[in-house]
Parts: structure tokens; sequence; C-alpha cells
């Protein structure tokens, strides 16, 4: 989180959702990235060039505070889907389902948008980047990654996205939120697709599964990663091993480990007060037959249920709210919200500020025994995991 602060530009990086939208602003380059041992990266502001613009204030998302008031009122009257894509293969293969990427692609070759920004594939750690991509200068299935369970700063290469008319954007709310800012004056129309996000992991979270494979991963050296994909809910590859995703997930997003900082304060996981769609997992046992991949996509705003309509190789099956709610998670979403005062550093109940510090002890005896052990049997990672859930157990 930036602010101006006894008159200078001042960085907290407890509060930084790591969207880079910072480094993309700064008219004088005064704000420069350093890359931390975790993969997060550190901002250092360059006071003497520092012309106080605010310009990197006024696009941190993390200054945008999320409406979490009244926030599940909304949702038994969107509208929600199953889709994929219709291609077996392409579906078996990209994260589920494939709707992402054939949003992508097709919304360019149908001429629905002039360009999109999001990620494509890089050579150099976080081996992603953020992309601009036209009909002319359209992505394949291959170019485009599957799902990204490290933190990338998505927005750091904004700059490259020129004046259209019609404009897509994917990403995560705090990346949309700044998005929508940086790019008001760039196109007439702007859609936002929202990829659904608790939370965001550091390298230490990729680290730890290499280790429960039995691979080695360096920052500083380069590695072949593919964190979903082969079928739902697919498989975490690291330098050749590998491990069903649904048992690589269960300690470090069950409990919530190694998670970007600024994530504490974000109450918006579907973005539904910034994007058009949101797409996201159907968790829950609510599609349990499926076994090739499906997203769960939710909808938004009309300018959203226009274009997952319109575009082509799509297959979409409309769903109930009710059929849906065991994905939604909106109870979990709600308890995260409940929490955000605290991490802000603003007043809150006994009960919430004894969640708190449950929560961060938590997390910090987990990720101090993961890390410290080597690799054990997966049956001690599932005690582990069935460890009660503290602030669950205070925010019940």
């Amino acid at each position: 989180m930036l602010s101006l602060t006894n008159g200078k530009i001042a960085f907290d990086f407890s509060k930084c959702q790591q969207c880079g939208t910072c480094l993309a602003v700064c008219p004088t380059h005064s704000i420069h990235a350093l890359q931390l041992k975790n993969g997060l990266t550190d901002i250092k502001i360059n006071q003497d060039t520092c012309i106080q613009c605010k310009k990197c204030i006024k696009s941190c998302p993390s200054t945008m505070k999320d409406n979490t008031e009244q926030y599940n009122e909304s949702f038994p009257a969107k509208k929600y889907y199953f889709s994929n894509n219709a291609d077996k293969q392409i579906r078996y293969s990209s994260s589920s389902g494939g709707t992402c990427k054939t949003l992508i692609i097709q919304a360019l070759k149908q001429g629905l948008v002039d360009g999109v920004y999001t990620l494509g594939k890089s050579n150099e750690y976080p081996y992603v980047k953020g992309t601009f991509y036209t009909a002319e200068h359209c992505p394949s299935f291959q170019d485009i990654p599957n799902s990204v369970y490290h933190s990338v700063m998505l927005n750091k290469n904004v700059n490259c996205v020129p004046k259209c008319k019609r404009l897509m954007v994917v990403g995560t709310n705090c990346q949309l939120k700044a998005l929508e800012i940086v790019l008001k004056h760039k196109c007439e129309n702007l859609i936002k697709v929202c990829i659904f996000c608790k939370q965001q992991k550091c390298f230490d979270s990729t680290r730890f599964l290499a280790k429960i494979m039995g691979a080695e991963i360096l920052l500083d050296k380069p590695f072949a990663f593919q964190y979903r994909g082969n079928g739902w809910p697919g498989t975490v590859r690291l330098n050749g091993k590998e491990l069903p995703y649904a048992r690589a997930s269960i300690l470090p997003f069950g409990k919530r480990l190694w998670t970007v900082p600024g994530c504490n304060i974000c109450g918006d996981s579907f973005s539904q007060y910034h994007a058009d769609l949101s797409l996201m997992d159907p968790w829950g046992e609510i599609n349990p037959s499926d076994t090739q991949g499906t997203t769960l996509v939710t909808v938004h705003t009309q300018a959203g249920n226009d274009i997952i309509k319109t575009v082509k190789n799509l297959n979409l099956l409309e769903k109930s709210y009710k059929e849906v709610i065991p994905a939604l998670g909106l109870n979990d979403i709600n308890r995260k919200q409940k929490l955000i005062p605290y991490f802000l550093g603003e007043n809150c109940s006994l009960k919430i500020k004894t969640a708190a510090h449950m929560e961060i002890l938590q997390r910090k005896a987990f990720t101090i025994l993961l890390t410290a052990l080597p690799k054990m049997p997966i049956l001690f990672y599932r005690i582990i995991h069935k460890f009660p859930d503290l602030r669950n157990l205070i925010l019940r």
C-alpha cells in the first residue's frame, strides 16, 4: 500500500497486493522493485526524484477499500453458468475446462473486443507477464498459461496497452480495480473478467509443493511448472514431478499458508463491484461427475452476460443460485471480511482481534513446521489439514 506520510510517498509491504501498478504509472520512474527470497516484490521509492504526483496512490488497489456491507445480498439474483470449451482436448488440458482462454481468444477472433490485456507466458520468473493481444496478434491456447499459483505483477506492463475502443482485461480483484483507474482514458468500453481469488501465493508455496513431490526448484534458476490442467481438478507438475491438485492444495489453500500479505485486506474475491464476469472452480461437489474440467461463471452485469453467451466454442449450461451455493463459499469470504479492519489497523472488537491473532499464530506455526521438516508421508499432511481452523471456530 502506498500513502503520503510526512510529506513523502511511503510504502507498506504488509498491505501490498503485488499488482505492480505503481511501477507502471510513476512518471519519473522513482519506484523500483526489489525481488525477495520468497518471490514477492518489495517497493523502494527514490524520494529525490519523486514529484509526489500521487498517481501511484490513486491507482493502488490497497487504498480502495472493498465494500463488504450486505455483500451476499445480490448473489441470488445473479446468473450462473457451467462452462467449458467444446473441444475435448482443449477442455482437458486447460484449467477448469478452458473457459478463460476461450473467452480471450474468441472475443478477439469474433471482433467482440479490439484488444485483451491478460497474462502471457514468459521466460523469466514468474514465467508469465502482462501481455496485450489483438486479433492480429491473437494468442493460441498454449500462449496463455493455465492457473498460476505464485504471485504475478500483472499490471507492471500495462503501459503496453494502446488506446482502443473495446478492451477486455482479465485479472484478480486487486488487479482489476487498478486497471479500471489506469485504463479509463484509453478505451470507451472496458470489459472486466475476474479470476476468483481469495489468496495469492508466494514462491515458498511452490517450493513446498516441490518438496513433497521430491523435486527441487530454485528462484534464480529456470524451472518447469504447470499448476492445473489434465482434467479436473487437475495436476500440479514441477520439473517432471507431479501431484494431483486436490492433494497439493489442501495445505497452502486450505490453511491459507504462504499468502501475499495484502490479500488479508481484500474483501471481494468475485470483484462483483468492478467485474462483468467472475470465473471460478465448481467446488463443493456441485458437479461431482465431471473429470474433464468445468468453469463456474458468475455474471455481474448485462455486458458480461452478453459476451459469455456470444463467444463461440463454449458449452454453457445455466445453473440456479441454489445449485451453486456450495461452490461460491460466501460464508468463508464473510469470515475473511470480518478480519479486514484488524489488518488495516482499525478499531475492532475483542472477538475479531482474537480471531486475527489465532489466524496469524496458526499460519506461522504451520509454516515453520512444514518448511523445517523434510518430505513427509502424505498421511502426515492430511493430519495437519484436519487440525481445527482456529479462525473459523471463533467466527462461526
